[in-house]
């Protein structure tokens, strides 16, 4: 199963993922969405004139229904790129936003038969 791992505290940083695309995710969130930015994101993904953007680390592109995410950086994109149904990226994006007013010390993004699911882990009182 496809995974990011995500530490937060003053800034937010990827500690480890099973594939470039994943990595991908992970910096998305991190690197280019930030603390509840998500929308700000959504906004762009359901404003129709605008097929591609970028910002520090990912691009973005809408393709047939899907959003693709992949890394400025890498020497592969297609390896380091993963499409997801625009409702799905729409769906992580809003969680986001919640987890990260939620404070967490660290979060498991998995991705599995083209849907995220999020494990949370808390800081220890």
């Amino acid at each position: 199963m496809a995974y990011v791992k995500i530490k937060f505290g003053k800034a937010l940083w990827v500690t480890e993922a099973d594939s470039l695309a994943m990595y991908s995710i992970g910096y998305l969130l991190t690197d280019d969405v930030g603390y509840e930015g998500g929308q700000r994101r959504i906004d762009w993904i359901v404003d129709n004139r605008c097929k591609r953007g970028c910002s520090n680390a990912t691009f973005m592109e809408k393709y047939n229904g899907n959003i693709i995410v992949g890394d400025l950086f890498t020497d592969d994109p297609c390896e380091a790129a993963l499409s997801v149904p625009t409702p799905v990226m729409i769906d992580l994006l809003e969680q986001w936003d919640v987890i990260c007013k939620a404070n967490p010390e660290a979060m498991t993004i998995y991705y599995e038969d083209e849907r995220f699911r999020i494990e949370i882990h808390k800081k220890e009182q």
